[in-house]
């Protein structure tokens, strides 16, 4: 619906935006009333936060802490409170954190980084559920103590919907984790009802909404303009470039595939443990204890404050007697010269840099404004080097000076809403793998003699051809599908086929063999399905008689989820069924398909 529309729905219902981010988490929530025009509220409190100065506080640490049973003894704020870490220390509970990271895809991991240990027993998907519980019942908590209308629908029972933030990079093997993390939190229950009232949407695309519906892009919001968001979070730094299509009604489009970077402001302060470390191995001070006083100082003070290479920055940790000249400490203060904090914030900034260059290219450079948005663009120096990396490059950056630390959860909550972007740029090559039928006179052919085999229909065939579906670079609209047709031969029928997406992350622009560079290539689910009887025709080949089958493979991209598909004819007509591990499709769309295809996505370590 339109910003400032009335729902159309005819039953009233509660809708949850929340953002599990890597340090800090926060939830948004809309009530839908038939009539009315939606308002979008934060939740703005929540418990080790009710002191005076904290009570408009949007967001909570995403930290947990669990006893030697693996059952979790304090969460969100009240995690870090003095009483906790004291009790922490004293009764032995392991602490979780960062763990949002761990479900980065691999080659996603910034190299030389490293992320805290987690010593507890139990996989990355579980910790995320147990988050996931505390902050729903935290938002829960705070919506019948603070909004009237969302008490009542919360009372009655009424199915919730949910709308789940995750970077850029993320694609369909997190988004399936995170789904199953929201079951095991109790989000929702385990079927088709219950998962179809979750939806996932890219933290740049979340803020895109949040600035357009503030007002946050001001003069850039004209036809053919295109814009960019760098959304700099605690983990990642999302970057996103779009079109405006047209104002009136508004369509964005976007104009070069998203960016993902592992180089949030927690790998600021990774490296300076790594180098507190270092400098400390020798002295009395190299222990965990005064380590983490050091970089607690250190985020408080001395990296939101840093702004100046030439003077130096100090991080209080200890008392009078604390002293050591060669580590640069005096009466428990750590000296930090300009060029040490420089080497803590480098890398992020080269690295969002180049993605800037990167999406210019892609965009044909006609990018004229970025907005930078998030908790790490409160940095001045970040602020700084980005503003004149702009200004060198021709370009107005906007750091708007509105609550943007909340951005993703509330512009989450306006793309379930409205939903401004009506077609995504691919960004890799997307297809499946297949047998491709022996040809002598290519050269390709005889250097993969070796692994050819006689099908059942007689013919000689090689495995590991990779067949295009969607090229690099595409823009796709939501309802756009991709279609490459297949046929399964078989010595006998059979009622279940499957295949594999697979993701080509290289250079080549036709990539052939999935056994060539196969680092640039990963499976992003497989799909299978259950096909009648009646589509096996009975042939006869080489060998002798044999079954075969004609299936398309379908893709559907535009989507925030990928959708994929297998399809066939039965009686004349086409039949399909999609479903996503859990499911991608309403109950109502599944009615109109009688067979079934799943898709299933590989497990990953956690």
């Amino acid at each position: 619906m339109p910003h400032g529309d009335v729902y159309l729905g005819t039953t009233r219902k509660l809708v949850l935006a929340i953002d599990v981010g890597t340090t800090y988490s926060g939830v948004s929530f809309c009530v839908l009333d038939p009539g009315k025009v939606p308002e979008v509220h934060s939740v703005i409190r929540y418990p080790g936060q009710e002191g005076e100065n904290k009570a408009r506080d949007t967001k909570i640490p995403s930290v947990l802490y669990y006893d030697e049973d693996g059952e979790v003894r304090a969460a969100g704020a009240e995690a870090v409170s003095d009483g906790t870490l004291l009790e922490a220390e004293e009764q032995e509970w392991n602490r979780a954190e960062w763990f949002k990271l761990r479900l980065c895809p691999e080659g996603m991991q910034a190299k030389g980084e490293r992320l805290p240990k987690i010593c507890i027993d139990k996989s990355v998907v579980q910790i995320f559920a147990d988050y996931l519980a505390y902050i729903y019942k935290c938002a829960k908590d705070y919506i019948s103590d603070s909004h009237a209308l969302g008490r009542q629908v919360l009372e009655t029972g009424a199915p919730i919907e949910f709308v789940l933030s995750h970077p850029n990079g993320w694609g369909g093997k997190q988004q399936s984790k995170m789904r199953h993390a929201a079951i095991l939190a109790g989000l929702v229950p385990d079927m088709e009802a219950g998962n179809a009232r979750i939806c996932f949407v890219s933290e740049g695309e979340a803020s895109l909404h949040f600035c357009i519906v503030n007002g946050l892009v001001g003069e850039s919001l004209k036809d053919s303009q295109h814009i960019m968001v760098v959304d700099a979070g605690g983990g990642t730094v999302d970057l996103s470039t779009y079109k405006i299509v047209k104002t009136m009604p508004l369509n964005v489009v976007e104009s070069s595939a998203a960016d993902c970077l592992l180089q949030g402001s927690t790998l600021v302060n990774n490296r300076a443990r790594i180098f507190l470390e270092d400098k400390l191995k020798d002295s009395r001070f190299a222990n965990d204890d005064f380590v983490n006083s050091m970089l607690e100082s250190f985020e408080s003070s001395a990296k939101p404050t840093f702004r100046d290479t030439t003077k130096t920055s100090y991080v209080k940790f200890g008392g009078p007697r604390d002293n050591d000249d060669k580590c640069g400490i005096k009466r428990g203060v750590l000296a930090l010269s300009g060029a040490e904090m420089l080497h803590f914030f480098r890398p992020s900034i080269d690295a969002i840099q180049r993605a800037i260059q990167r999406q210019l290219y892609l965009s044909g450079r006609h990018i004229s404004v970025i907005l930078l948005v998030g908790g790490f663009a409160g940095s001045p120096f970040l602020r700084a080097q980005l503003q004149a990396f702009a200004r060198q490059n021709d370009l107005v950056l906007f750091f708007p000076e509105h609550q943007t630390a909340k951005a993703v959860a509330e512009g989450a909550l306006w793309f379930h809403l409205e939903n401004y972007v009506s077609a995504r740029v691919a960004k890799h090559i997307y297809g499946t793998d297949n047998h491709t039928g022996f040809q002598s006179s290519l050269s390709e052919h005889i250097e993969r003699r070796h692994k050819s085999f006689v099908h059942s229909d007689g013919e000689v065939v090689i495995p590991d051809a990779f067949t295009k579906i969607i090229s690099r670079g595409t823009l796709v609209t939501e309802e756009q599908e991709f279609r490459a047709s297949f046929i399964w031969k078989r010595y006998l029928p059979i009622s279940r086929i499957k295949t594999s997406i697979l993701a080509y992350r290289g250079t080549s622009e036709d990539p052939r063999w999935v056994d060539k560079e196969t680092d640039m290539f990963s499976t992003l689910c497989h799909i299978r399905a259950d096909i009648p009887p009646t589509c096996w025709k009975s042939k006869t080949g080489k060998l002798g008689d044999y079954f075969s089958a004609c299936c398309d493979v379908i893709l559907l991209f535009g989507l925030t989820e990928l959708k994929a598909q297998l399809c066939w004819v039965e009686n004349g007509q086409e039949c399909r069924w999609a479903r996503h591990h859990y499911s991608l499709i309403t109950v109502a769309q599944q009615s109109r398909y009688r067979s079934q295809a799943v898709i299933v996505y590989d497990d990953e370590s956690s």
